[in-house]
């Protein structure tokens, strides 16, 4: 007895097979559009590391689109009875999942961190102020370009349904299967294997791709006993070393004006603290100093730089210097620290002599004053009178408080501040109008973009954000901190501010 296949089971077979090829389509421009992950990450350095990057982003990229249509689309296949209305959920399913892949792209080329829950706060802090700044031709074309790619992948569908006996001649599915989990099984092994040799090439290469959770050697080895968690521990605390990061300085071209008639004082009171609260200033709040800094804190200051980056600026004049000489005001700088000390790098930048510090600050209309002081140089000049004429920043640590504060007289918006913002600050109140991100790493304190900030201290990251205090060594350990107590806060990390942190920094020193 013979028994002819069903109308319908030949339909769900036809469908299910042109759900395989859809699919298929969307894997190959999923991998086109993910390699946008690679040309944002650091190149692969070594054989391993290159081999793990690729199968990864092969491996995981085709995984996650395949799991999207088992998902979302196969359940349809057998549910759905019209074609048409199957091509097209599928298209849009298809579009708005690429789409939203390609904006992940373009936030992870920017900010360093992935579309997440987590992520909401910070994602729409960052682009609230661009979107913004859209007007209603910029709508159109985003509009537009929605719709142009929703009709091709309407398209797409249409044209492997027309072909779908032909296509189900060609028995390639064995091999692409077989080639996709190869390459996510194996991504995985080598990032175990990575894990429990400190490889960094290839741990480095953890955040690069968007719902990714390698297997590691402390979570699957250890289980089964083979694998020593309190030795990883000790490997992990000597595996990293610092390396110098050499960049050009400035990174771009600055160009604008300096208005050589104001007269601008930034002074620091070091190594003490502060009795009184000045008077004539403004209590801006929380202001973060590395306790790291000893001998180049004015450094960090005028370069606007963190200690770390530092040594790769070496031999090169500060911006804020170089704009101020070049529009002829005058600079005078006054480093306690340093004044007894013959530092033949840092004597180009300083004064020497206390006494003719001030009388140049007393006596003079106009100029950019820099100084640390003692206790006992600050009582030897009259911040409250000299408010009347000079624009001031003044930082120092209040007796019975566990952190700094910036006391000033300019329009400042925002309670918090590094030493990194002194120098985008002043440049900002002499008239320059560069975008500070071409020479520091800080912001201008009147304007601020960002509601975090960071910052180095020794070998450790800083990142300042709510409230909070983050610092992250190099072996991944962190803690955190509440800024107004100095206390740790039991709390998680935010992954993606500390992404966009880095990001930041290493985005600073590649441009």
């Amino acid at each position: 007895m013979m028994f002819n296949e069903s109308p319908r089971r030949k339909q769900i077979n036809e469908l299910v097979a042109w759900g395989h090829w859809f699919a298929l389509a969307n894997i190959l421009m999923a991998l086109i559009i993910s390699s946008g992950y690679l040309l944002s990450s650091p190149i692969a350095s070594t054989p391993v590391s290159i081999t793990y990057t690729l199968i990864t982003w092969v491996g995981h990229i085709s995984f996650i689109t395949f799991f999207g249509f088992v998902l979302l689309l196969l359940p349809l296949c057998y549910k759905v009875k019209q074609p048409r209305i199957l091509k097209t959920i599928g298209s849009v399913i298809a579009a708005i999942g690429l789409a939203l892949l390609a904006f992940d792209v373009l936030l992870y080329s920017k900010t360093g961190f992935h579309i997440t829950f987590s992520s909401a706060a910070l994602l729409r802090s960052e682009t609230e102020g661009q979107m913004g700044a859209f007007n209603w031709l910029q709508w159109f074309y985003l509009l537009l370009l929605i719709v142009v790619w929703l009709m091709f992948q309407l398209v797409l569908a249409n044209a492997i349904h027309k072909r779908i006996k032909r296509f189900m001649k060609v028995h390639i599915g064995v091999y692409v299967t077989s080639a996709f989990v190869t390459c996510f099984i194996g991504s995985h092994a080598i990032h175990v294997w990575a894990d429990a040799n400190l490889y960094a090439p290839v741990l480095q290469q953890d955040n690069m791709l968007p719902l990714s959770y390698p297997a590691t050697a402390k979570t699957l080895m250890s289980r089964i006993g083979v694998f020593d968690l309190q030795d990883y521990k000790q490997r992990q605390n000597l595996q990293f070393n610092d390396s110098d990061i050499t960049f050009n300085y400035p990174p771009k071209p600055i160009y604008c004006s300096v208005d050589a008639t104001q007269k601008v004082l930034f002074v620091s009171l070091r190594n003490a603290s502060l009795s009184t609260e000045p008077e004539g200033l403004i209590d801006n709040g929380f202001h973060f100093v590395s306790d790291t800094l000893k001998n180049d804190y004015l450094m960090s200051v005028v370069y606007g730089l963190p200690q770390g980056l530092l040594p790769s600026v070496a031999g090169s004049q500060p911006v804020t210097l170089a704009l101020s000489k070049a529009f002829n005001l005058d600079v005078s700088m006054y480093n306690h620290e340093t004044s007894n000390q013959d530092n033949a790098e840092q004597k180009p930048f300083y004064s020497s002599n206390w006494d003719e510090f001030t009388k140049k600050l007393n006596e003079q209309q106009s100029g950019l004053f820099m100084a640390t002081v003692t206790n006992e140089e600050l009582a030897s000049i009259d911040l409250q009178d000299l408010s009347a004429t000079t624009k001031i920043l003044f930082v120092a640590q209040p007796e019975n408080s566990p952190y700094h504060r910036l006391y000033s007289n300019l329009p400042i918006k925002t309670t918090m501040s590094t030493t990194e913002d002194i120098a985008p600050t002043i440049l900002t109140q002499l008239g320059c109008n560069a975008a500070p991100n071409n020479y520091t790493i800080g912001q201008a304190l009147q304007s601020p973009t960002r509601a975090w900030a960071v910052s180095s201290q020794g070998r450790h990251l800083i990142v300042v954000h709510k409230g909070l205090i983050t610092e992250v060594s190099k072996d991944g350990s962190f803690e955190i901190r509440d800024y107004m107590t100095n206390e740790k806060v039991l709390t998680e990390i935010d992954t993606n501010l500390l992404s966009r942190s880095i990001k930041h920094i290493t985005a600073f020193s590649k441009q």
